[in-house]
């Protein structure tokens, strides 16, 4: 909810007269406000500019005003005049249903594809001429040990087997039974998974022959990886095939990957003489630590190629907290006629692979007009007519122009036009703006031949079709992947920044626990939004953590059993869900110390519903400053203490202080500089509800059963699924998403389904099928 300021809600220009209040809410509101806020609440220019709308209740409104306003005499008014103005101002501007009546919703914002939207979707595309494949089970790799001169596949095999983990320290043994330990050659092949988007980094180290092959294509028939240097193609990953007798080379590289997806990896091996053997290959995700490469993000399963969309494009515009394709720059535009050029080399240097039309075919200049036909159809997410086809394919292949230059100016055409960097383009909304929006919504990408399919068969014109469709679209890994994003920003999972503490004072919290910590994380939210429940109050109430023995270990809780990470159940009045996951309550702290604030704002933020402007002026913490004897949270108090400050400080403190019962690494704590810690606080929920918080759990209880809470949650999943605000759709919008999540148990996946069918059909009408 709006944490609403003197100058965002009154704007009182002075204390008010002493003669009497008027009796009426509009004429306190005219007398006092509207010379600020505009006489419809509106804003004024060099005031309060921004428009008096929020979510807040009645009851919470009145609350806040009687508490608070004016900030120069907060006593001036009493309850009853207080409530009359908050009536005034709620039932005449304030509140969606005000707006509604009142004012004009606000309209979807035109947008382009977004960075992340254009690279799936050109995936998809190319994608879509190959064999379609998904991840497979991520439990290692084919392994094949060959008794050999070097790397001959000729030689014996001895051994088929999976492994799970790429880490092989032979020494001057032999790998398996069977083989001398002198020369000997092992194949490792299936796919690796991508978690997540962004740059991975690759290190292999050995001191005998090895080559890393990743995304590459393999020839028809041998079985071997074909590397298109011309297609910018990343297949050799890793050469260190000559090998360096007793010294371990090691050797980098840095790739582009989708996340969600599978892609064709091949390591191969070999000893030929050399005393020592030895193998190993580690891998860094985005935003995580060096990790040896192993399963689960290991598939024997084959995989195909994904064209990779690695150009820089400048950054999306997140003036609204969540990013969106509204920004058109001279950078955006040359950044996507590079990648439009990359693709198209692409395209023809894997022309007879996509087109099926071979070099010397007689009809080759059919089949490839053909492949561009169906290329731009698939980008432009509709069927073309006739006029759309002259233009952006027989136009290409004019008289003079070779077939493959044809080609790549029909592919740079059209991934430069706006029909497809623009999927809204067009007044008449139909079955495959339908379709459009649900792949966009859940997967950032195009439709798929099903959900193409069903549009041009009229499948998508109720709200069980749209619903079927989206529970099938949700199982597919691009799904996972897309929502797995979504909850890294939401947890702050997605800061760049190192999380680094005092070494001194936190001895232990190295970079391999922080990974841990953050892998910890990652598979409990993925444990419960992936389960049948996917029951949002558990990600807020569980009463476990995901730990391995190091996090036991430091963290001072039961070992788990069975290796790896498991579910530990913890005190239930100690921690509480991803409240008090000991990662996220190290990231909102200080390298030294906790921070409340940091603490504070999360909660408020993302996972109250509360929508905080910035401070109007930063002030950073001097602990140097304060008494030594202090503790944080008579620190924080005293730094706080300033009326502007409390205006938003009086939400933030008391969630902040809530959790300091956590020191800086998310360890539990009782005292503090040898005093008991305090997290008993009195907060004023964002529904106008005064409740006394014990700590964690408490907290957590509230967060769980809160309307403005689950509100908040379900804004902020719409905006970063849909890039668009909610009230754009109709100012309703939230209630009914909340509604029918409350009758689905709160249920996450369900939750998607219902927001992405409730907006694929917004504004969207259907001609008579015999009329399309």
């Amino acid at each position: 909810m709006r944490i609403l300021s003197y100058h965002l809600l009154l704007g009182f220009s002075g204390a008010l007269l002493a003669q009497e209040v008027p009796p009426t809410g509009d004429a306190i509101y005219s007398q006092h406000c509207a010379s600020c806020h505009g006489k419809n609440g509106e804003g004024v220019e060099d005031e309060c500019d921004e428009p008096l709308h929020g979510e807040r209740s009645l009851v919470s409104l009145a609350k806040y005003i009687d508490k608070r306003m004016p900030e120069d005499d907060p006593d001036i008014l009493d309850a009853e005049q207080s409530r009359k103005v908050a009536e005034y101002i709620y039932g005449s501007f304030y509140s969606p249903e005000a707006r509604a009546k009142t004012g004009t919703p606000p309209k979807m914002a035109v947008a382009r594809l977004t960075n992340r939207q254009y690279r799936e979707s050109v995936a998809d595309l190319l994608g879509s001429f190959g064999k379609i494949t998904v991840p497979g089970e991520g439990r290692g790799l084919k392994a094949q040990y060959f008794q050999s001169d070097g790397m001959n596949k000729k030689a014996r095999k001895v051994l088929d087997r999976e492994d799970q983990r790429l880490d092989f320290e032979f020494g001057e043994g032999a790998p398996v039974e069977g083989i001398t330990p002198d020369q000997f050659s092992i194949a490792w092949d299936g796919s690796l998974i991508a978690p997540a988007t962004g740059w991975y980094e690759f290190r292999l180290s050995t001191p005998n022959g090895a080559r890393v092959y990743l995304n590459g294509e393999r020839q028809e028939g041998d079985g071997n990886f074909r590397d298109d240097s011309s297609a910018k193609r990343q297949t050799t990953l890793i050469d260190s095939w000559v090998s360096s007798g007793a010294e371990v080379r090691v050797q980098t590289a840095r790739i582009f990957l989708l996340g969600g997806r599978s892609y064709p990896f091949r390591l191969d091996y070999f000893k030929f003489q050399e005393k020592r053997g030895m193998v190993k290959l580690e891998w860094k995700q985005p935003r995580a630590d060096w990790a040896v490469l192993e399963a689960p993000y290991l598939s024997p399963a084959e995989a195909a190629h994904v064209t990779i969309v690695d150009t820089a494009f400048p950054p999306d515009d997140a003036s609204e907290g969540y990013e969106r394709g509204t920004e058109v720059s001279k950078a955006w535009h040359e950044a996507v006629t590079a990648s439009a050029i990359d693709v198209s080399n692409s395209v023809v240097a894997r022309l007879q692979r996509l087109s099926g039309a071979k070099d010397d075919a007689p009809d080759r200049v059919q089949k490839l007009k053909d492949f561009c036909a169906t290329f731009t159809e698939r980008a432009f997410r509709r069927p073309l007519d006739e006029e759309l086809r002259q233009t952006y394919v027989e136009r290409a292949f004019a008289e003079g122009v070779a077939p493959d230059q044809a080609v790549k100016r029909a592919v740079i055409l059209v991934l430069t036009s706006p029909r497809f960097l623009y999927p809204e383009l067009g007044k008449s909304k139909d079955d495959f703006t339908v379709a459009s929006r649900l792949a966009l919504g859940l997967w950032d990408s195009l439709p798929d031949q099903a959900l193409a399919d069903a549009a041009k068969s009229g499948q998508l014109r109720n709200a069980d079709q749209l619903k079927a469709q989206a529970q099938r679209m949700i199982a597919d890994p691009r799904a996972k992947a897309k929502t797995n994003e979504f909850f890294q920003r939401w947890l702050k999972l997605d800061s760049e920044a190192d999380l680094q503490k005092d070494a001194e004072d936190y001895p232990g919290f190295d970079a391999p626990l922080v990974a841990d910590l953050r892998r910890s994380l990652e598979l409990f939210v993925e444990r419960v939004i992936w389960s049948e429940k996917s029951d949002y109050r558990e990600l807020l109430e569980a009463d476990y953590l995901l730990l391995n023995e190091r996090l036991a270990k430091f963290y001072n809780l039961p070992m788990p059993e069975g290796g790896g990470f498991q579910p530990v159940k913890v005190d239930p009045a100690q921690r509480a869900g991803v409240l008090t996951h000991p990662y996220l309550l190290a990231r909102l702290a200080h390298h030294d110390s906790t921070s409340p604030i940091h603490r504070g704002v999360f909660l408020t933020r993302n996972v109250l519903g509360g929508l905080l402007k910035p401070p109007p002026e930063a002030i950073a913490f001097e602990d140097h400053k304060f008494d030594p004897k202090m503790t944080m949270r008579e620190k924080v108090a005293e730094m706080t203490r300033n009326a502007n400050c409390m205006t938003c400080h009086e939400t933030i403190n008391p969630l902040g202080f809530s959790l300091e019962n956590f020191d800086a690494v998310g360890r539990f704590r009782t005292s503090e500089k040898d005093r008991p810690i305090d997290p008993i606080v009195d907060y004023v929920s964002q529904d106008g509800e005064q409740l006394k918080l014990h700590g964690p759990r408490d907290l957590a209880n509230h967060a769980a059963n809160s309307e403005a809470a689950r509100r908040g949650f379900i804004r902020q999943l719409f905006q970063y699924g849909l890039k668009q605000n909610p009230p754009a759709y109709g100012l309703d919008t939230l209630s009914k998403l909340d509604v029918a999540f409350n009758a689905s148990g709160r249920n996450v996946r369900q939750l998607l389904v219902e927001m992405n069918a409730f907006a694929a059909s917004h504004g969207v009408s259907h001609p008579d099928q015999a009329s399309r």
